[in-house]
């Protein structure tokens, strides 16, 4: 079957539940379906979250020992940069990331 019928397929199966009201349990077993492909085609089929983080230049301010820039991600990680080098290389980094 090809990708784009079973992304069809999936979406119907995906809206046919929505409006079911049915537990996902229910539902699959209804529909002849198992759990393990119900979820991963809602995961792969549902949209990509907005990020809702931006990253802004900051003028460089300070001297000796200062802090050139500190970063604290929502699970909690801190990330502290100490001068302007480490600031380039991350956002080499992240660039790399995307």
């Amino acid at each position: 079957m090809q990708e784009e019928t079973k992304q069809t397929i999936w979406t119907t199966r995906l809206q046919d539940h929505a409006a079911s009201g049915q537990p996902i349990r229910s539902w699959c077993a209804v529909n002849n379906v198992t759990e393990a492909s119900f979820h991963y085609w809602r995961k792969r089929l549902s949209p990509a979250p907005a990020t809702s983080t931006k990253l802004i230049a900051l003028p460089l301010l300070g001297g000796h020992g200062e802090q050139v820039l500190e970063v604290e991600t929502p699970t909690g990680y801190v990330i502290r940069l100490r001068s302007q080098a480490q600031v380039d290389w991350l956002g080499a980094v992240v660039m790399a990331l995307r």
